[in-house]
């Protein structure tokens, strides 16, 4: 019996400190937060943003992606890209200006809190290639705003071409159900 019981003690100890260690070492796999955010940011929900004060929800990150163009009618594929991080901030990707993730804030009348987003390629005319692509935001306020943007065939996107790009720039969605 005090071998049952010395067995029971000793596997309770071993339990107990590969527990302890789980919830005191993060794992090597573990998702790292941003620097600006607590544990109880985190788990409330709440983010803090840039040094203005800003501040957003956070549910999940986001990432949307389309295709611009049509090899077929002579106009190259290219595929645009936007994601969100978790300070409401709002990126788009060009794939013919790779590794390189373009600011949307430089695009006038832009959130400054981003939610969630889309982009979408415009549709061409019939048996032509489209050269425009839709991009609509979800800001932390609940209104929607979207600005539509154009391609130049060898130009690539780049902070300094977003806003011509993209011109006149966002626009509010009348009548969102906020």
């Amino acid at each position: 019996m005090k071998k049952l019981a010395w067995a029971t003690k000793g596997l309770a100890a071993v339990t107990g400190a590969v527990l302890a260690g789980a919830v005191m070492a993060p794992s090597a796999a573990a998702d790292t937060m941003p620097d600006a955010m607590t544990i109880a940011q985190e788990v409330t929900g709440l983010a803090f943003g840039d040094s203005n004060g800003k501040r957003c929800r956070i549910a999940e990150r986001d990432v949307s992606a389309a295709v611009v163009g049509d090899g077929a009618t002579g106009l190259p594929d290219r595929e645009v890209k936007a994601t969100t991080d978790r300070k409401g901030n709002a990126y788009l990707y060009d794939s013919d200006n790779p590794g390189v993730w373009i600011p949307l804030r430089y695009v006038p009348g832009a959130p400054e809190c981003t939610e969630d987003l889309d982009v979408t390629a415009a549709d061409g005319n019939a048996g032509t290639a489209t050269r425009s692509f839709l991009i609509t935001l979800l800001a932390g306020s609940g209104k929607i705003y979207q600005a539509q943007c154009y391609v130049t065939p060898g130009a690539p996107l780049t902070e300094s071409t977003i806003a011509s790009a993209c011109a006149p720039g966002f626009t509010h969605v009348v009548g969102t159900p906020v």
